[in-house]
């Protein structure tokens, strides 16, 4: 998961022997815990030398973080940064949404959904627009600057698109200015507050957008179901529950769920969520590291719904979403449908530096249950590879949704209640 609250303050004094302490902490905290004792065969006692130079020659605390990341990116595995606050000269009266979700396709940006009533949609933006630049910069330079990461599947599309969504929802000047392809002006406006419903201080991470759907694709009684939400964290847990049992109690013909988008979240949400889809124990995969494994063990639960099961992913579905995808697939109960996923599916857990700012860091490798394979570097593939098109996306149709509608509605046994 590689997400986190960020919060205007106003700018406190650099302090160098603070820097030092900080940078001191990180490396330690991962000398201390990293799971991979040869650490993927980085000499990290000399990286640390490295970099303590590197640290004495910072001005400031996004300077700081920039060195920090570096050498956490020197293990070359997801789930390792540093992140922080993001201090701003002026005051702003406005929040971090824009109602604006992007996706990538052969190193261009395009928007993928807006929701309605947000600054986004009222800007103007649509589904389907390629974004060309940002403030005054291309999107090819920012995935230039992310390409040395393309050999770990879609990982460095998923830093690259994080780097642009914060860069849009935190604009240095309070408004953001997005150029779109065939438009000759930009789109400038401010981002506002989410008036959706927020998570507490989950994991860690500050206050999350919570984000929930749940339909039926047509009036018939036993219809096709649908459910999206947004992260893997408990505030959304009772309403994900009452949808299955919405769809057992109901005699759903299918159940869709749909994880693109989702960064994952507790791991722990994974296990309960597919006890809500089996009627015999189900093993997910263990999380491993030189203090043992622990499995992440699925158990039955009462009212849970057993019909045809799809997942729909994309290349911004990630670590908690990964291991749930996978381990249903790899037992036969669901059929995903899509485009592989981020390959970032390490465990891990956040702690507090002394300045302030957070260190997120990986507990452990993550293997699945029946293929023992590591999904970290590799992600999870659909079984039914469904193209990523922004025309599609202008014409308010869904090519992923459409392959998992027509797969359930080719199983023979419609569900019974």
């Amino acid at each position: 998961m590689s997400f986190v609250g960020l919060t205007t303050l106003q700018a406190k004094p650099y302090r160098v022997d603070l820097a030092h302490e900080v940078f001191t902490t990180v490396w330690s905290k991962v000398d201390e815990s990293f799971y991979d004792r040869t650490f993927g065969g980085v000499d990290w006692k000399k990286t640390k030398e490295e970099y303590h130079e590197k640290v004495a020659q910072t001005k400031n605390n996004e300077e700081l973080r920039s060195v920090l990341n570096a050498m956490l990116g020197e293990l070359g595995r997801s789930h390792f940064a540093v992140t922080g606050v993001r201090n701003f000269q002026q005051k702003r009266s406005t929040g971090n949404y824009l109602g604006l979700k992007i996706r990538s396709k052969d190193r261009r940006l395009w928007i993928y959904r807006v929701a309605e009533n947000s600054p986004a949609s009222k800007a103007g933006l649509k589904a389907g627009m390629e974004i060309v630049k940002i403030e005054n910069e291309a999107m090819s330079q920012v995935f230039d600057r992310h390409s040395f990461e393309k050999d770990r599947s879609n990982f460095f599309k998923y830093k690259a698109l994080e780097e642009i969504r914060v860069e849009m929802i935190f604009p240095e000047d309070g408004k953001t200015t997005i150029h779109i392809a065939g438009v000759a002006e930009p789109f400038d406006f401010s981002p506002g507050y989410y008036q959706g419903k927020r998570s507490g201080n989950a994991l860690n991470l500050g206050s999350q957008e919570l984000d929930f759907e749940e339909r039926a694709l047509s009036e018939r009684e036993d219809s096709i179901r649908l459910m999206r939400f947004n992260i893997f964290l408990p505030s959304l847990m009772p309403q994900i529950r009452e949808a299955v049992f919405r769809a057992q109690k109901k005699g759903a013909r299918g159940l869709i769920i749909d994880l693109r988008g989702n960064p994952g979240g507790m791991v722990i949400m994974a296990t309960g969520l597919t006890g809500l889809l089996i009627d015999e124990d189900l093993d997910l995969g263990d999380m491993i590291n030189p203090q043992g494994n622990l499995p992440f063990h699925a158990f039955p639960q009462k009212g849970a719904y057993l019909g045809p099961v799809a997942v729909l992913i994309d290349s911004f579905s990630a670590s908690t979403s990964e291991i749930f995808a996978a381990g249903l697939q790899e037992a036969g109960r669901a059929r995903l449908f899509g485009r592989p996923t981020t390959a970032a599916v390490l465990p891990s857990i956040v702690e507090n530096l002394p300045n302030g700012d957070s260190l997120q860091y990986a507990i452990g490798d993550f293997i699945t249950a029946r293929k023992k394979i590591s999904l970290e570097g590799r992600g999870v593939t659909p079984d039914e590879i469904v193209s990523f098109d922004p025309k599609a996306l202008r014409e308010n149709n869904d090519p992923d949704l459409a392959a998992a509608t027509r797969w359930i509605q080719s199983q023979t046994q419609p569900h019974k209640k």
